[in-house]
Parts: structure tokens; sequence; C-alpha cells
């Protein structure tokens, strides 16, 4: 799997692809994401819009990610949502997105789950919410 980050500019040329995906994501009852949101997050350059597919093919996956700073002037990517097919393989996904966040100078990465995550990611401190040092 690659990612390809979407610029801001591009976002409203791609939405079509990612939206279903997200809007299944949003759609969860313990999301408090609104697609809406997502893309003017997107468009406003205050999170980013991540295509996730195979080097050689189509996207199969979406997902948007913020890099958050924080009081101690630490950084910490937090992945708002990602949806799509091929699950499974997101493990390996989620190694590129640490690498991202590192170059970004990233101390941690972040996100909220479901439980179902736990026995994929052994590596992460979880409850639902779900955090490694980098």
């Amino acid at each position: 799997m690659i990612l390809t980050p979407v610029p801001a500019d591009q976002v409203e040329v791609v939405w079509a692809v990612a939206a279903p995906w997200l809007a299944r994501v949003c759609a969860r009852r313990e999301s408090d994401l609104t697609l809406d949101g997502l893309r003017a997050m997107c468009c406003a350059g205050q999170g980013q819009l991540v295509l996730i597919g195979p080097a050689d093919g189509a996207p199969v996956a979406a997902g948007v990610t913020q890099v958050r700073e924080h009081a101690d002037r630490t950084r910490s990517c937090w992945v708002l949502a990602v949806g799509g097919a091929g699950a499974r393989a997101w493990r390996d996904t989620l190694a590129l997105i640490e690498a991202g966040a590192r170059r970004l100078g990233c101390a941690s990465v972040e996100f909220a789950g479901r439980s179902g995550w736990v026995g994929l990611l052994p590596d992460y401190a979880a409850h639902t919410h779900f955090s490694k040092r980098l």
C-alpha cells in the first residue's frame, strides 16, 4: 500500500472518491465527525486527506490526519478517520503514517477506534484511544 496525500487545493477534485469511505466512518454512532467537517478541514489545510491504495492501482481507502501542537511543544499526528476496503492491510499503512509523522516532527500517532483494533495493534497503548510513542 502507498499513501497519497492530497493537496488542499485538490481535495474537491478527488472528494467523490474518498467521501463514501469516510461517510461510513462518520455514520458510526461513536463518531463525532461529519463528512462536511472533514472536507472543510482538508480544503482549509487544517487536515490532510490521504488516499490509500496499491502502488499500481486505484485507491481502496481514504483517511484524514491532523498534526497537533501541544503546550509542551511536542507534536502528535492524529488519524481522524480511515475508511475503505482491505482493513487488515492497514496495519502496514500505519507504519507509513508513523514514518510520515516522524518526518513532520511528531512524537506520537494517535487515534480513537473500536476495541477490535487492539488485536491488530499490540504495540499501541489502547482503550478506545490508541496512542504510540515514536
